[in-house]
């Protein structure tokens, strides 16, 4: 990564995890991240917005092996060269990011990257028992973080609570990513961690962005083995409760965020999350308001299924 912006660079390190085996890597990327205060580099190009279509975009680049991304508020450009293996992203300012990407810099590349090894960044939060577990789908306030948070207090496991790499061979593996958490400041609460933990880092939803391995048990595994497809909902039952849900209400969850929050390779991932949603069966889970009692439930889930595998 070659950066004009100490700033940026510093955002990365503070939210990227970095790779903690010493194995050889499958590829080589390398990503400039150009900002307009820096010498030399001349403001991002604007886009006339009428009659703007971002398919018609993707296609464009598509015919020549290329992925890309235009932010109009910005604006800024994100261009990425699947052959080479290259990116490009000019900025306005050296923090000039879309918002919804200060806790995923670098998450556009990192997807397109993945996808050209048959590996996808995905949506969804993780939690898991003894290395096994399940991904949690959702959008914004189903209680996706709030149930991997939960868990991640309470005695369980994960590898992510928004995005996470899914690697399907002749296993499902979650790999993480960003080695921040999100909450709002009631969930905080309601888990023990202070409102507080990182004064005045708050994300473009008002959600409080924290390290995770910084402030719970045991931070975030190398990878999960995973199992099942989780659907939470914001309930306040009494207790929590999981359902058998169908592979066409799980694709109905998971699929229109990843792809959608993710352009460029929009068929590809269709595809792939199609055979995820296929292969890994899918529960409804009716959430409570008592973290101990949803981490309780979800790992009696999970304890169950691996009685069941073995």
């Amino acid at each position: 990564m070659w950066f004009t912006s100490e700033r940026l660079l510093e955002l990365c390190e503070q939210t990227l995890l970095e790779r903690r085996d010493e194995g050889p890597s499958l590829c080589h990327v390398a990503v400039y991240a150009m900002d307009a205060e820096a010498d030399g580099w001349p403001p991002p190009a604007g886009w006339e917005t009428a009659g703007f279509s971002s398919r018609e975009l993707e296609e464009i680049l598509a015919a020549g092996n290329l992925r890309g991304f235009y932010h109009h508020d910005g604006p800024s450009w994100q261009i990425y060269d699947r052959v080479a293996a290259l990116g490009v992203q000019t900025l306005p300012t050296p923090l000039g990011l879309p918002p919804w990407e200060l806790a995923s810099p670098l998450r556009l590349f990192l997807h397109w990257a993945y996808a050209a090894m048959n590996l996808r960044l995905t949506h969804a939060g993780t939690v898991g028992l003894k290395g096994r577990g399940a991904l949690i789908a959702g959008p914004s306030g189903s209680g996706k973080s709030a149930t991997t948070l939960a868990g991640l207090m309470n005695g369980l496991d994960s590898v992510g609570d928004d995005y996470v790499v899914v690697e399907m061979g002749a296993r499902v593996i979650a790999h993480p990513v960003f080695a921040v958490l999100k909450q709002d400041r009631e969930g905080l609460r309601r888990v023990g961690i202070p409102p507080d933990v990182d004064a005045g880092r708050s994300n473009w939803r008002g959600k409080v962005e924290f390290d995770a391995a910084a402030h719970t048990p045991k931070g975030l595994a190398e990878r999960m083995e995973i199992e099942a497809l989780l659907l939470p909902e914001i309930a306040r039952a009494p207790r929590t409760a999981l359902q058998r849900a169908t592979a066409h209400e799980a694709a109905m969850v998971l699929t229109p965020s990843s792809v959608l929050q993710l352009p460029g390779d929009s068929v590809s991932g269709f595809r792939f999350l199609t055979g995820l949603v296929r292969r890994l069966p899918a529960f409804r889970v009716r959430l409570s308001e008592d973290p101990v009692e949803i981490a309780g439930a979800i790992g009696a889930f999970l304890d169950r299924a691996e009685a069941h595998a073995g």
